[in-house]
């Protein structure tokens, strides 16, 4: 009886800790930063390799394979903006992180640091974040990675092989010049690499073509976990192809979601937007011209939180930032129904205060 009792007690400070947590340090850890040294700079091609470690020599917090870090920055207009970056390095190493960075044609912050990061010193970020991350159990891993969505799945396969579980990367990419981290790749123990090139160079001896379903089961089976981070669209037929064949144990963290391809409306404050041909409510608010803060518009600066008053919705890409009750980040949400928001007061948003640049260090 009393063995019950103490069960029940612990059950309940369990639940009482875990609200607590949830409801007043998890968003005040949300908004802490990071003033890292950015100690080496590395470009490959369109991509940009980041080292960033404590200036004090400290341990760095600790980061989950296959989380974020939220870099701020100004773009080269010199207007504040942010965006999550996954972290590639093994994460049971606590030196550094090391980031990769594609050159977006319209990438904000990636141009503004494809040209000023050899020059700065320092370098503002979020602590770790994100709920990409490698599922407990002994189960085969065949990670599938599109261009740089190679950089989440890399701290993933260094955890997995930690664990000695049987890890395969099946690797896209144009070309072998795009095969990021691959003299690496190509050294790393109890592994299997599977590149494949869209566009392949003559004398290419590897697998030439796009990654299909068919190859993915072969190599892992119905037992096997399938992570993804590849374009929504490819991520999306592999997936559903994939239970066709019987594989169920399928996670991903897509770059983008698919437009949607349905007609619902949108209301904000009184103001009127459609979902068709829209990524998330966000991109369908931003293309009505209905006002709203946003910048990362991937699920991790918190800017475009709203309260969902009425309808259905999906979520479509994972939140990085605490939202409360009927609270959405409206980049995260398709709707599946007609939908009814209103905005939130300025004082209740994740990030309040302006965003400093990234800064050079002046000399001593």
């Amino acid at each position: 009886m009393w063995g019950l009792v103490f069960a029940l007690s612990l059950l309940a400070l369990f639940w009482l800790g875990r609200g607590l947590w949830w409801h007043w340090y998890e968003p005040y850890a949300e908004a802490r930063r990071l003033n890292l040294q950015l100690y080496r700079v590395k470009r490959q091609g369109a991509y940009l390799k980041l080292w960033l470690r404590q200036p004090d020599g400290l341990v760095l917090p600790k980061a989950g394979a296959g989380q974020h870090l939220l870099l701020y920055g100004t773009d080269l207009a010199g207007k504040a903006v942010s965006r999550a970056y996954s972290i590639a390095s093994d994460c049971n190493q606590r030196r550094y992180y090391q980031l990769v960075i594609k050159a977006e044609p319209d990438g904000r912050l990636s141009q503004a640091l494809f040209q000023k990061a050899a020059r700065l010193d320092s370098v503002l970020c979020s602590y770790p974040r994100g709920h990409f991350s490698l599922k407990p159990g002994r189960a085969p891993v065949v990670l599938v990675a599109a261009g740089v969505g190679i950089t989440p799945l890399l701290a993933m396969a260094f955890q997995a092989i930690r664990q000695r579980r049987h890890v395969t990367l099946v690797y896209q990419a144009r070309n072998q010049a795009d095969l990021l981290f691959y003299p690496m790749l190509r050294r790393l123990p109890a592994f299997t690499l599977v590149p494949c090139l869209s566009q392949p160079e003559a004398g290419w001896a590897g697998r030439a073509g796009r990654i299909d379903a068919g190859l993915l089961f072969k190599l892992g089976g119905v037992s096997a976990q399938y992570y993804f981070c590849c374009k929504a669209l490819m991520t999306e037929k592999l997936i559903c192809d994939l239970s066709i064949l019987g594989a169920h144990q399928c996670f991903n963290e897509p770059f983008s979601a698919a437009a949607s391809i349905q007609s619902f409306s949108i209301e904000m404050d009184g103001q009127q937007a459609d979902s068709m041909g829209q990524r998330s409510v966000l991109d369908a608010l931003i293309a009505a011209s209905v006002p709203l803060s946003y910048d990362c518009k991937g699920g991790s600066c918190g800017l475009c939180k709203v309260r969902v008053v009425s309808g259905e919705y999906k979520q479509v890409l994972d939140a990085a930032v605490h939202c409360g009750d009927d609270e959405v980040l409206a980049c995260c949400i398709q709707p599946t129904s007609a939908l009814v928001l209103t905005s939130l007061d300025a004082e209740a948003e994740v990030v309040s205060e302006p965003v400093p640049p990234l800064t050079k260090a002046e000399p001593a």
